[in-house]
């Protein structure tokens, strides 16, 4: 069969992080590496391209497309799938992706065909033999009307298979992470060991947490040309068993490469050794959640760490001169004292690079929203972006709390001295990279502000 593979291109509506990175579509990747000998695959990356996706179904009038995305691609993934049965009405199409297999109700869309909702490494190859020979539709995959039932689907397989990197070669230049340039991804687990109540990713696996053999994982990325290398665990940083183990291999096999992981922040104020020494073996940067800085806050995340962890943590990676890129959870009930205080502790911590997420109540997992404070429709699917506000705030108006998260973004991202630091540091190129990514970000929330404040003019003319 010809197969066309595609990643789908953000809305405008969804303020998006694929303006400062863009990375591989590793679970393509994964799946195009499934391919019988005689089927032919190709990876259109809809993120990169700028002509229509028409095109590229004209360009190979494939036989299958498959689609993956998260919540906020739901109505492209649907749009996609329409526009293939429109040219070519029996192109089977299928999707994917985390949010299917979380919420595969949301992908029952006219036009789409399969929705695979578990073990995509398995599933797959048997969903290639039923549309072509007619095999049974293999456990795992929903078609149209059918509900996910938890109890007939098969156990959750952590079978790993490497990606066919191969099938981007021609984006392969222009993915990059901030300041990694051509960076490729590495996965090394599945999961994560820990309870965070607003944390989609522990819904992908049921809460179930497994690694991958080291040696498999070693054998990966030395096989890897790329020197920049993301791994993207839910959480690196989990195991000081495993990181020791991991770093001996590194030693031990010569392995010299740049990496940028995810990790807690107790982890690293608890083992600043072994992150001294994960330094010495090419850690460049640790993407950290510290969620927030206020107690009661981390208490009610459900994210059993405390302010003193956070704390440490950055002056340990201050110290040993790796870049910290910090997630920050901001609350509905903050005002603009809470972001004064939030601006003077990410200056006094020197934190340089922050991601500001309004508390979202992603659907799929345990944290909701109080009852009525839902600003965001169940089906504005491109606004749920962890960007957006989705919960009334309770002390600012909607345009003055967007005015707030901006502001702060600019107090920390764009404060000369540090823009001066990155320079002296950092490649120029990637580094007007980041500054052009940020200003479109900053467009998108100037836009969400005058929107909202057009709103609550409309609301308060309304109420008088």
């Amino acid at each position: 069969m010809k197969i066309l593979m595609i990643r789908p291109r953000p809305e405008a509506e969804t303020i998006g992080l694929q303006h400062v990175m863009i990375v591989e579509p590793m679970e393509l990747e994964v799946l195009g590496a499934l391919r019988r000998d005689y089927d032919e695959v190709v990876i259109v990356d809809m993120i990169l391209e700028r002509k229509p996706l028409r095109h590229f179904l004209e360009l190979h009038d494939p036989d299958m497309i498959c689609v993956t995305g998260y919540i906020t691609n739901v109505n492209t993934m649907g749009a996609y799938c329409a526009t293939a049965k429109a040219l070519n009405p029996r192109v089977v199409t299928v999707v994917g992706g985390v949010h299917c297999e979380v919420c595969p109700e949301d992908l029952d869309l006219p036009g789409i065909d399969y929705r695979v909702v578990r073990n995509p490494v398995t599933v797959f190859p048997l969903l290639l033999e039923h549309v072509e020979h007619g095999a049974g539709v293999p456990g795992g995959v929903l078609a149209p009307g059918q509900r996910l039932i938890e109890d007939e689907l098969p156990a959750l397989d952590f079978h790993y298979v490497a990606p066919d990197r191969s099938l981007v070669d021609g984006y392969r230049d222009r993915y990059f992470y901030i300041f990694h340039d051509k960076v490729a991804l590495l996965k090394t687990s599945f999961g994560c060991p820990f309870t965070c109540n607003f944390c989609f990713c522990r819904q992908i696996t049921r809460g179930l947490y497994r690694r991958r053999p080291l040696a498999d994982t070693l054998a990966e990325l030395e096989s890897l040309p790329q020197q920049e290398i993301y791994i993207v665990d839910d959480d690196f940083l989990a195991d000081r068993r495993f990181l020791t183990a991991f770093l001996d291999e590194l030693e031990s096999r010569g392995i010299r490469k740049h990496y940028m992981v995810y990790g807690r922040a107790d982890f690293v104020a608890d083992h600043p050794d072994l992150i001294e020494r994960f330094r010495d073996l090419g850690l460049r940067t640790v993407i950290v959640g510290f969620e927030s800085f206020i107690a009661e806050e981390l208490e009610q995340y459900g994210k059993r760490s405390d302010v003193s962890a956070n704390r440490r943590a950055m002056e340990i990676l201050r110290r040993l001169n790796v870049e910290c890129f910090a997630t920050i959870i901001l609350g509905p009930d903050w005002d603009r004292s809470h972001f004064r205080r939030l601006e003077k502790e990410l200056k006094a911590l020197r934190i340089h690079f922050v991601n500001l997420q309004p508390l979202t109540p992603i659907p799929g997992t345990e944290f909701k929203a109080p009852e009525g404070t839902l600003l965001l429709d169940r089906a504005d699917h491109a606004r749920w972006d962890l960007a957006h506000l989705s919960i009334r705030p309770s002390r600012l108006s909607i345009p003055d709390y967007y005015r707030e998260i901006l502001r702060l973004y600019n107090r920390i991202v764009f404060q000369p001295a540090v823009l001066f630091g990155h320079l002296r540091r950092q490649n120029w190129r990637m580094l007007w990279r980041m500054i052009k990514g940020s200003r479109r970000v900053e467009r998108q929330y100037r836009l969400k502000i005058d929107e909202a404040a057009k709103h609550w003019k409309a609301e308060a003319g309304r109420v008088h």
